[in-house]
């Protein structure tokens, strides 16, 4: 199957899928087994797109290669999102949106998310085919995020240290309640913007930053453009179930941060190493520094094992006065 074709059927299945997420869900708040249930069938999709990786040319063997690759890539960023949503839940109190205005304004989050997403793959993309050592200052950067992540507490995350909000609240009449799913409104020739607006704001603001995190990481997995797009939209696509469980389940995932910081910090050391080896190699004659390469079965193991440790950690820990117990 030629690249033109691959890319033609996965984004008319995003849409698609996306296309009925927007429109089934609009408005839905979703219950604790709901969430689940489908939290569960957004993750049955990314299955099957990952077993499409493996099927490639008609074999499950054949494609065994790009198939662990994209599973890894997916588990990566399906738990950057965590963190992301841990955010979104902060955003979401400090404005003291009413349950009903959350799937809106969730809404507006998962899709500049995917825009963000898509526009700094295609940057990366082209940055690094043209600068390769920008491999190494992307692994750097994560693992300089990865330890900054462990020492920031939630409480640190303040909406309105946001530089977007201060500006718009400078410059823009913002009214003191909501108005439906309004973004703004005329009273007394005048024109007003409502808190909704300010939201949607901070959350574009906050999806950029998440993007920045998020697409480094994958670039450290793999360099194939086609597996980092596919398995960042089916991590995004199905954040919505998602954030509604963790909404519930905040105490269960507390420790959760410190496994995503340590999964940052691998993966740039990987980023790193492998950039190095393959410029100090050659000057040391050395073959196995210059193809030294950390196998896609070790990445992926790593992975799923700090995050499943971290998750249970969060459940066999007790702790009475929980940072991220917000009710």
């Amino acid at each position: 199957m030629g690249n033109y074709t691959e890319w033609v059927i996965f984004n008319l299945f995003v849409v698609v899928i996306l296309a009925f997420d927007l429109y089934w869900s609009k408005g839905k708040v979703y219950g604790f087994k709901s969430s689940i249930i489908w939290t569960i069938i957004w993750t049955f999709l990314a299955l099957l797109v990952n077993l499409w990786f493996f099927m490639e040319d008609g074999s499950l063997l054949q494609g065994n290669e790009r198939g662990i690759t994209f599973l890894t890539a997916y588990v990566a960023e399906r738990a950057l999102s965590f963190d992301n949503l841990f955010v979104f839940i902060i955003i979401f109190q400090f404005f003291k949106i009413p349950p009903k205005l959350q799937p809106i304004a969730l809404t507006y989050g998962i899709v500049g998310a995917l825009i963000a997403r898509a526009v700094f793959i295609a940057l990366g993309a082209a940055v690094l085919s043209i600068f390769s050592w920008i491999m190494l200052i992307m692994g750097l950067f994560l693992i300089y995020t990865g330890i900054k992540l462990a020492l920031i507490d939630d409480e640190d995350v303040d909406p309105e240290k946001n530089i977007l909000l201060k500006f718009s609240k400078k410059v823009l009449n913002i009214s003191e309640e909501f108005k439906g799913s309004k973004f703004y409104f005329r009273e007394k020739n005048m024109l007003y913007f409502t808190p909704l607006f300010l939201v949607v704001v901070v959350l574009g603001s906050t999806d950029i930053v998440f993007a920045v995190d998020s697409i480094p990481t994958v670039f450290g997995i793999t360099k194939d453009t086609f597996i980092i797009w596919s398995s960042n939209m089916m991590a995004v696509v199905g954040m919505r179930p998602l954030y509604f469980l963790i909404q519930e389940m905040q105490n269960q995932f507390r420790y959760l941060k410190y496994g995503l910081s340590l999964i940052l910090v691998v993966i740039g050391f990987k980023m790193s190493i492998e950039y190095l080896g393959e410029r100090i190699g050659p000057l040391i004659n050395s073959e196995y520094i210059t193809h030294f390469h950390i196998n896609t079965y070790v990445s992926l193991g790593t992975i799923v094992g700090i995050i499943t440790a971290s998750i249970l950690l969060s459940n066999i820990i007790k702790e009475k006065n929980d940072p991220r117990n917000i009710k």
